[in-house]
Formats: structure tokens, sequence, C-alpha cells
């Protein structure tokens, strides 16, 4: 998690970096929300999701599709 939320403040701080950047941020926060969905306790959801939202409402208006990608992702937690 604290990968995904670093790169994010980066771009942030920083400006737009570039597609595979994202990617490998897409790719961690996806192994991040597999591992969510398969707490069959909501143990992770509970302890995570406020920090797991955070996160991918601070990518709207970043390049590359990083948001709707993000967003995408999000939408699969069984959770919400």
């Amino acid at each position: 998690m604290i990968y995904v939320e670093n790169g994010v403040d980066f771009t942030l701080s920083f400006g737009d970096i570039d597609e595979r950047f994202y990617n490998s941020m897409v790719s961690v926060y996806a192994a991040i929300i597999d591992q969510v969905n398969e707490d069959e306790t909501a143990e992770l959801f509970d302890q995570y999701g406020e920090r797991i939202e955070a996160t991918v409402s601070k990518t709207e208006g970043i390049g590359w599709g990083f948001h709707d990608n993000m967003a995408e992702i999000h939408a699969e937690i069984r959770w919400i």
C-alpha cells in the first residue's frame, strides 16, 4: 500500500510520469485488492479501507488513464 500511496503523492508533487510507472502502481494496487477480497472476515478491508479509498480518490486528474484503472479496480472490492 505504501508503494502506491507514495507513487500517487510523488505524481501529485512533481507532475505526470509515464505509462510504465502507472502500470506498475495499478498492478500493485490490484494485488492489494485481491488480498482484501480473499480475506473471508473483512479484517483487511476494515484495516486498510480508508487508505485504499483515499489513494484512489487522489488519482483523479492524473493522466495515462491511471484514475480510471484505479477506480475500476476499487469497484471490485467485495466489501463495499
